[in-house]
């Protein structure tokens, strides 16, 4: 899957099989260098093939790659099969030098691949040991037999490799994890958000069929300093871990929710309409204001106000929907607990939604509307 290598791999073994054609000028030797030019000109084009679709930012075809690197290996067993079984001995030298080359280079470059590997290396391995084994030449069986132990050795590195290099991959997944995702929720941190954020305004951001491109919530829960002060830091830890799980419960799939601080939330909307962002905000509303019973006779209560910017009317950056949602959320904050501002250009709507942190119970009161 490296070019340079495979380069190089293509230029050593067809320079192997024309010496073999020189040495013996034999037919199996002629058919094995046309084999190492065709089959080399595929790997190639295969692998040219997978560099641009990554490039395009595609998926490319990896099995292209592997069958045409088997079908290699299996021309190259049989080569090197006929070159011990030719009683050459600069052949036999020849084809033994290429076989310790490929087990050092698969078990060191196909560390991630380790059952592709294992199978490359036994192609190429057990047809020369079998051909040594059965050869004439004296002595030469003891190769034959010492080949399987190298080959289990370095079957035993390559696993070994494999398991470091899967730490590695494990260490830097949990790494990336840690720095892009709240540590006490799991939930993205500000910077996940600012990534998705700049993916979603990466697009057009006109109306389409009515229904806006995304929009913003800013969240703050209401009462959850009392729950803190009442209960302890550790409850309120508990009820922020609650909290996100039922804001992911409460969103649709394609949306994204984060934790950007203390007990505030924001969460991205893409290809919405209003109607039904508010319909999203009062199922919110209503799930994080429902009792959370963490046992031990507790049953601490939160409220949610919300804030939401629509884009692009509230902002082509952002920063700017997030200070609109923002604006949004405070105006919520001022007009009571439970509640969801969206504010657009010129009209905020509101709904209030029960229970808070404050009241037992609250009725819907709807809709309503006034300048901004």
């Amino acid at each position: 899957m490296k070019k340079k290598t495979l380069v190089v791999g293509i230029l050593v073994t067809t320079f192997m099989a024309l010496t073999a054609a020189a040495i013996s000028g034999q037919g199996w030797a002629y058919a094995w260098l046309l084999a190492e030019i065709v089959l080399g000109s595929v790997r190639l084009a295969v692998l040219n093939s997978f560099e641009k679709a990554e490039a395009r930012g595609k998926v490319g075809d990896a099995i292209a790659p592997v069958l045409a690197g088997l079908a290699w290996v299996i021309v190259l067993s049989a080569a090197y099969y006929l070159c011990v079984a030719s009683n050459e001995w600069i052949l036999i030298l020849l084809a033994g030098i290429g076989l310790a080359g490929i087990l050092g280079g698969v078990s060191s470059r196909n560390a991630g691949t380790p059952r592709y590997g294992v199978i490359v290396m036994c192609l190429v391995a057990l047809p020369y040991s079998l051909a040594a084994i059965m050869s004439p030449i004296p002595y030469l069986f003891v190769v034959g037999l010492q080949i399987p132990l190298c080959l289990a050795g370095m079957i035993l590195i390559l696993f070994e490799n494999y398991k470091i290099l899967l730490g590695l991959y494990q260490a830097e997944q949990e790494n990336l994890r840690l720095a892009h995702h709240d540590l006490l929720t799991g939930l993205p941190n500000r910077i996940m958000k600012r990534k998705r954020l700049n993916e979603l305004l990466s697009g057009p951001l006109s109306s389409t069929n009515g229904r806006e491109h995304f929009m913003v919530f800013c969240l703050d829960l209401d009462g959850f300093k009392e729950v803190n002060d009442r209960f302890g830091h550790a409850v309120g830890d508990a009820v922020l871990i609650a909290v996100a799980c039922r804001l992911r419960d409460s969103v649709r799939d394609e949306d994204f929710v984060c934790r950007v601080g203390g007990d505030e939330f924001v969460v991205l909307l893409p290809a919405l309409s209003t109607d039904e962002a508010a319909s999203i905000a009062r199922r919110i509303i209503d799930r994080i204001s429902q009792p959370y019973d963490l046992g031990r006779l507790m049953q601490p209560r939160v409220g949610i106000s919300i804030g939401g910017a629509c884009a692009p009317q509230d902002g082509v950056s952002g920063d700017e929907l997030l200070r609109s949602a923002d604006r949004a959320l405070y105006e919520a904050k001022r007009r009571g607990k439970g509640v969801y501002v969206v504010q657009p250009a010129s009209i905020s709507e509101v709904v209030e939604l029960a229970p808070s942190a404050d009241a037992d119970a609250r009725s819907v009161l709807g809709f309503s509307s006034q300048k901004s």
